[in-house]
């Protein structure tokens, strides 16, 4: 004990050195383990918050972005090479950018904001946060231009996962009452545990495909291994929307990877009284009362999604403004929708340019999955698009999309995916050139 904490004393310093580091390797064009770096420390919201006291600390995840942006300026001048290789996800990503910052000045329009554009805003943060997703995206695929990068990449994914369980399951021993489970946030700080609920589900998805596919040794036991803690973890989450994506998610992949799966999935979705634990099925049966009625939760959202559409009809086109919904200060504070919620601050335009940048990703990775001749690589493809119906779901029942700890790795994966299909068109060009 006396060991863990001293070293849990130091770990913020040296947390914050190693920053400085990766921050000064970037700004000269050595930007690769910067941006392996960066990729393991996204969801670890409550390590990154201990370098707070230190200069800049609070906004370190922003420096390494900003010191990636320019190391990749850097790495294309020097190299002469592009700054900017465009792919099938960039014009979208940019639009939604470009978009969702004109919606934000609509919110401030019509919440008669003294300014346009405040900088204090809560909203204009929480679009800055919203928008550097995609810019990961792009520092991801422009910095990672070898398969042993992309794989170390998810193997460090892997590894913040593995941090994430031990305070994860720590959590879940000392809240393991339904009334407590609000206070489970994992390594997210500010979510709770639907928003943890739902990162697991998307991504435990992704390896499970690769886990069906990788040769037998020590990698695979212990991918399994990660995995069976992970599906633990969504279990005692007690998130019911969790429960109904990770089936779906499960139901496609095997369908696709491993069919004689289906057979227990389905006799656990019909024996699920006798099957799961009973604190899982509490928390299913608490949908409902012994009347019949649905519960306070479900109740209130029923209550905001009217309000929602109520919204939405005062501006159907562009809707009423990014970020308005939670300054209405209505009971539960969000829609717990994000269709919903785009639909009313966004209008039509927004949802049109959502649905159409699932759909760009879903396809990607159905695209991977088809015409890759690497099994890891099919693998990959295969568990992205499942992890995209898996978000799908997740986001009927809450806001499991604009939150950086929640989504930054979907975006990495995107990009992984997205340079996958570099090297396959890359060789078939070269093919083409010996014949």
């Amino acid at each position: 004990m006396g060991i863990m904490t001293l070293v849990k004393s130091y770990a913020p310093l040296l947390l914050y050195i190693v920053c400085i580091f990766f921050v000064l390797r970037a700004l000269i064009g050595k930007t690769e383990w910067t941006v392996v770096y960066l990729a393991g420390i996204l969801p670890l919201r409550n390590v990154v918050d201990r370098m707070h006291m230190f200069p800049l600390g609070k906004d370190m995840v922003d420096v390494l972005i900003v010191a990636l942006l320019f190391g990749t300026f850097v790495r294309a001048m020097t190299n002469k090479g592009k700054f900017f290789n465009n792919t099938s996800i960039d014009v979208i990503a940019v639009v939604l950018i470009l978009y969702t910052f004109i919606s934000l000045l609509i919110g401030s329009d019509y919440l008669n904001a003294y300014l346009l554009f405040d900088l204090t805003d809560i909203r204009v943060q929480t679009w800055k946060n919203y928008c550097i997703l995609p810019v990961i995206f792009f520092i991801t695929f422009q910095n990672i231009r070898d398969k042993k990068w992309l794989w170390r990449i998810v193997m460090v994914i892997c590894l913040s996962m593995v941090l994430m369980d031990y305070y994860l399951v720590q959590q879940l021993s000392w809240f393991s009452s339904l009334e407590s489970r609000a206070k489970i946030n994992a390594t997210f700080v500010f979510l709770g545990p639907n928003e943890v609920a739902a990162f697991y589900n998307q991504y435990t998805i992704i390896l499970m495909s690769l886990y069906f596919t990788m040769k037998k040794g020590a990698k695979k036991i212990a991918l399994l291994g990660l995995i069976a803690i992970n599906i633990y973890c969504i279990m005692f989450l007690f998130s019911r929307a969790a429960y109904i994506a990770f089936f779906i998610g499960c139901f496609f992949l095997f369908s696709m990877k491993k069919r004689f799966l289906l057979i227990p999935l389905i006799l656990i979705v019909v024996y699920w009284q006798m099957a799961l634990p009973e604190l899982v099925r509490q928390r299913i049966m608490e949908t409902t009362n012994e009347y019949g009625e649905l519960d306070r939760s479900s109740a209130m959202r029923l209550v905001v999604w009217e309000r929602s559409l109520e919204l939405f009809s005062e501006n159907p086109i562009t809707g009423v403004g990014y970020g308005v919904f939670q300054q209405m200060q209505y009971e539960l504070g969000d829609t717990h929708n994000i269709y919903l919620k785009i639909l009313a601050e966004q209008g039509l335009i927004g949802i049109t340019i959502f649905l159409l940048l699932l759909f760009i990703l879903f396809l990607r990775g159905i695209k991977l999955f088809a015409g890759s001749d690497d099994p890891l690589e099919k693998a990959l493809g295969l568990g992205f698009s499942v992890a995209i119906i898996v978000l799908m779901v997740n986001n009927v029942f809450g806001d499991r999309w604009t939150y950086m700890e929640v989504s930054s790795n979907l975006w990495i994966f995107a990009a992984l995916v997205e340079r996958f299909h570099w090297f396959i068109k890359t060789e078939r060009e070269k093919i083409k050139i010996g014949r």
